[in-house]
């Protein structure tokens, strides 16, 4: 199993050095078995259901999307409605934790309270979360985590509209229930 995650890694880098770009390289090297912290001190934000972070936080699978200082609420948003629709279409085993932080604490509150999000986010008054786990300089196209029940990173990249990354995504997940 080991060897098919080993695998998987080496064709994501593949895949984005087409674009030849060094940065998504180095980034995916350097995060590639990291282990993300998930530090208290947040803000759980509600959502339209029964799901909440301190159970998805516990879950062996886990896809972490990290939105460093947000400083375009529509951006956001809209990058966080796409994900609230793909998530559908992943197995339900598989917990989905979006992190942020905004230095205007209450235009975000006000922000969040207009999504009508599905699932719970992750809110930061401070970077603590970017800076616990290295982020601050990664970017934000990788910014997306798969982890395993170690918390440890195996796949790195939004895979939500990159089809070849969402194949990966689903393979790696499936390999990982297997491990399970």
């Amino acid at each position: 199993m080991k060897g098919k995650i080993i695998i998987f890694i080496f064709v994501v880098i593949n895949l984005l050095s087409c674009n030849n770009d060094a940065k998504y390289i180095r980034d995916i090297k350097r995060l590639t078995h990291q282990r993300i912290f998930f530090p208290n001190g947040y803000v759980e934000l509600p959502c339209n259901s029964h799901k909440r972070l301190d159970s998805l936080i516990k879950q062996d699978i886990k896809i972490v999307s990290y939105y460093g200082e947000v400083v375009c609420t529509s951006c956001c948003a809209k990058n966080l409605k796409m994900w609230q629709e793909n998530i559908k279409k992943i197995d339900k085993d598989v917990a989905f934790i979006i992190v942020a932080h905004s230095a205007d604490n209450n235009e975000f509150m006000e922000f969040s309270d207009s999504l009508s999000l599905e699932y719970p986010l992750m809110y930061y008054k401070t970077n603590i979360f970017g800076e616990n786990n290295n982020l601050e300089d990664v970017l934000a196209k990788n910014r997306t985590f798969l982890l395993n029940k170690d918390n440890k990173i195996v796949l790195v990249g939004e895979p939500f509209g990159r089809d070849q990354l969402s194949k990966l995504y689903k393979k790696c997940i499936d390999s990982l229930m297997v491990q399970r």
